[in-house]
């Protein structure tokens, strides 16, 4: 697979994608005013980076906030599940693109262990499961899949920036647990990228 270009970043963007990843609603006029930039120039650099392909401002869901207070989904809730499938050789790239090709699907991510895949799904019902799992072992080219299911959330973040370092994101989470108190948490809107290092 060839490796996308993207245009180059700076502390400026990366500053502007984590004001974004934890709250996507704020004005490019309080950014400007935070970062102490003009409006204009925020806006620009908003606009370079979605269409560079870097940025992508998405609605995302919260498990957390649906799930019952000890922490597991209740009936309205959402099951997280993990699935680590180990493909045939040469069939890598087949099994990519069936699970790409499933709505069910929310992330998926290339192993260090190759050729191996996992797939995050965000899923209503363990019925949902079992049927999400029975379409991936039915791919052709999938040798062994493993699923795992999320009884409990321990920690989860929904607001994630792609182009920040860890620095920069442990930086302004530290900065939000701070205002917030211990018990607050942050939702938004996800900033989502399809650049190497993560959002």
């Amino acid at each position: 697979m060839d490796t996308p270009e993207f245009p180059a970043t700076d502390q400026l963007d990366r500053d502007i994608a984590v004001m974004l990843a934890q709250d996507a609603r704020l004005s490019f006029r309080k950014i400007a005013a935070d970062l102490g930039v003009t409006e204009g120039t925020v806006r620009g650099r908003v606009k370079r980076l979605q269409s560079g392909g870097l940025l992508k401002l998405v609605p995302i869901l919260d498990i957390d906030r649906t799930r019952d207070s000890s922490g597991t989904p209740g009936e309205i809730g959402q099951h997280m599940m993990f699935i680590t499938v180990k493909c045939a050789n040469g069939k890598l790239d087949s099994v990519r693109e069936g699970l790409l090709a499933m709505p069910q699907v929310s992330a998926l991510y290339d192993a260090n262990a190759a050729p191996r895949l996992v797939a995050v799904c965000i899923l209503p019902s363990l019925e949902d499961a079992a049927a999400v799992m029975n379409r991936v072992v039915a791919l052709e080219g999938v040798r062994e899949a493993d699923s795992e299911l999320v009884l409990q959330s321990i920690k989860y973040n929904a607001a994630i920036a792609p182009i920040a370092t860890v620095a920069d994101l442990h930086a302004a989470q530290g900065a939000a647990d701070l205002a917030q108190g211990p018990t607050g948490s942050i939702t938004g809107a996800n900033v989502d990228s399809n650049a190497a290092s993560s959002t």
